[in-house]
């Protein structure tokens, strides 16, 4: 009895230990939703959305939003929508960097791209100002959850904004759309951009009825979008939209940018005019390793081609090694092939002459115009120069994200006609292996991560290591794990032995 007593007691406690907690939990509660109401009453809203986003409360994030876009509403003329913009800039950078998780960071990116969408729908009471920069908050904010299609929509609507607004402000928008072109290019997702791109109307290609009924949404999309007004603008995609000939221009130049290989040009003029690489460095360094001994030690001279193509990285300026052909040829096995690699690093983003570059070092090849020639037997032996070649090739039309897609599409096809073939000599193998991943850099195509598999079952380590590598080239950022599941059973033994 005495022990029952005891175990009624200890029960009663815990129920009072419980509802005390329970009631401290209100309070705290209820502290909370006090602070909140503070909050809205002061402005500070930054600081709302800051405990909403550790308390990973979605529904409180929504509240301070709505709460946020109602006040500046309210005010009308006056809105400081300056003050408005920062807080969703705040929001914005929290939730794409501090966020941990992924669940709940899309579910706050998309509230803030809703209301993004509403300051840039807002009627004149926001000054263009205020709406361009919410224009770029949103393609960033878009683009964080993969949305390509609201991408595309917001660049149509600004290329197309001389049509809309008129004057000197549409001119501006015009020139914000095809800037955002340029920040989503420099972001480095090629499959992202191509995407992008194929939303967008070509505007006095055959294509352009293709690429704008693909713009066109679904009435699913269309019921998503509503609320936030994004579906009220998709009809600038329609085929029905007449243009002017300065505006089909602004989508023929967006196209150029977004896939044509503009930036890359950019990027290749602007080394090529402002190099400042003394080719005395190089003479002074090839006449002292000469004097060391240089002869006779081949990694002094594979470290003086790195060295001359570090130098000279995208600049197209190879004089030094022309002038030098003989004390280049001195490179043997595979400081060959890093030799001929770094034709590909002077030249990188040299697109429109890369074969002309490199034809004296590339594997020999089925004539194009006849698809029915089989492809030249590949020894066993040598072939270092050629691996390397085709690595500068990979590495000339995939070391920037902005290179013409069309050129490198037509370099990936000719290297994977050197990877199929090519098997029976491993240097070669290797090279072919690693331009593929470069040309196909983060298109998640699982028809080239098959090829490069079947190299990978080769049971060569050297070519299953250029493989392995690029598999994750291809793959990367596509979370497609399971497409490289059997590539860790099936390669352990090829893994263990490039380790050993």
């Amino acid at each position: 009895a005495e022990w029952e007593g005891r175990g009624a007691a200890v029960s009663r406690g815990g129920e009072e230990e419980d509802e005390a907690m329970a009631l401290d939990m209100d309070k705290l509660a209820r502290v909370v939703h006090l602070m909140f109401e503070r909050c809205y009453e002061d402005g500070t809203y930054n600081h709302a959305l800051g405990v909403a986003f550790e308390a990973r409360e979605a529904g409180k994030v929504d509240e301070i939003l709505n709460r946020l876009l109602a006040d500046a509403s309210a005010a009308g003329a006056g809105a400081d929508y300056d003050a408005v913009l920062d807080t969703l800039s705040y929001a914005l950078d929290a939730a794409s960097t501090l966020i941990p998780s992924k669940a709940f960071r899309t579910k706050s990116l998309e509230l803030i791209a809703s209301a993004l969408d509403r300051v840039w729908n807002a009627t004149a009471a926001v000054l263009a100002a205020a709406k361009r920069h919410a224009a770029c908050k949103l393609v960033h904010c878009r683009q964080l959850l993969g949305d390509d299609r609201g991408v595309a929509d917001v660049i149509v609507r600004l290329l197309d904004a001389p049509r809309l607004q008129g004057g000197e402000a549409g001119d501006d928008g015009a020139l914000l759309g095809l800037q955002l072109c340029f920040d989503i290019v420099d972001s480095g997702d090629r499959a992202f951009v191509a995407k992008v791109a194929g939303h967008i109307p070509k505007c006095g290609d055959e294509e352009e009825g293709t690429q704008q009924s693909r713009s066109q949404p679904s009435s699913s999309q269309e019921g998503t979008n509503g609320a936030d007004g994004a579906g009220d603008n998709h009809d600038n995609h329609s085929d029905d939209v007449p243009r002017t000939p300065e505006q089909k221009i602004h989508f023929q130049n967006s196209h150029r940018v977004l896939t044509g290989g503009f930036t890359s040009e950019l990027s290749l003029s602007f080394l090529y005019k402002h190099s400042n690489a003394d080719r005395f460095i190089m003479t002074h360094l090839k006449k002292a390793l000469e004097e060391r001994g240089m002869g006779r030690n081949s990694l002094l001279h594979h470290c003086a081609v790195c060295a001359h193509g570090y130098l000279n990285a995208g600049t197209t300026n190879d004089s030094f090694l022309r002038d030098h052909l003989d004390w280049m040829k001195k490179a043997s096995n595979w400081a060959k092939f890093s030799a001929t690699a770094s034709m590909g690093v002077i030249h990188a983003s040299h697109t429109t002459e890369a074969m002309t570059l490199l034809e004296p070092y590339l594997p020999p090849s089925a004539p194009e115009n006849d698809p029915n020639a089989e492809h030249p037997t590949v020894s066993s032996t040598g072939g270092y120069a050629e691996g390397g070649s085709l690595y500068a090739l990979g590495i000339i039309h995939g070391s920037h994200s902005g290179s013409c897609a069309t050129k490198r599409q037509e370099a990936s096809a000719f290297l994977r006609n050197h990877l199929r073939n090519s098997h029976a000599n491993e240097v070669i193998s290797h090279g072919a292996a690693l331009g593929v991943g470069l040309t196909s850099f983060g298109s998640a195509d699982l028809e080239v991560v098959n090829e490069l598999k079947e190299l990978l079952y080769t049971d060569s380590a050297v070519a299953g290591e250029a493989a392995s590598i690029a598999i994750g080239m291809v793959l990367v950022g596509s979370g497609a794990g399971n497409a490289n599941s059997t590539t860790n059973v099936e390669s352990k033994e090829e893994l263990d032995e490039i380790i050993a």
